[in-house]
């Protein structure tokens, strides 16, 4: 009833690189660009460190700009992420206010930030839409 078929190693190959190039242009073809602004509490862009979006399943980053936006990335060049709810918080860069031998490191906006557990922030991606938020400062 089943025919018995012959496959060479490279055709075994060139079809298991074929399908791979298929899943991940579909993935890709997933990923929406989205990004957004994030300000501090006295009105000034916030811009130390990164703006991160996760949801358990997917995740991307975006680096803070000079003027407080950010553009998110999952895979790189600002591809975005794949749409859905995802919960927003921030990994700021932290200021060494001691020494090299003992430093003590500070950031200057509230720690709930930092964890996506604690931020209070969540966000539904979808294609063209953007996250603006602000930030209080310590």
């Amino acid at each position: 009833m089943f025919k018995k078929i012959k496959i060479s190693s490279l055709q075994l190959s060139l079809l298991i690189l074929s399908l791979t190039a298929v899943l991940f242009a579909g993935c890709g073809s997933k990923f929406v660009a989205f990004g957004g602004k994030v300000t501090a509490s006295d009105g000034q862009p916030y811009t130390k460190g990164y703006v991160i979006f996760s949801n358990g399943q997917y995740s991307a980053q975006g680096k803070l700009q000079s003027n407080g936006t950010y553009v998110l990335d999952s895979l790189g060049n600002g591809d975005g992420l794949t749409p859905g709810t995802y919960r927003v918080y921030l990994s700021a860069f932290q200021e060494n206010i001691g020494t090299e031998n003992e430093p003590i490191y500070v950031s200057d906006i509230d720690l709930k930030y930092e964890d996506p557990d604690t931020s209070g922030l969540s966000c539904g991606v979808i294609k063209g839409g953007r996250f603006d938020f602000v930030v209080e400062l310590k």
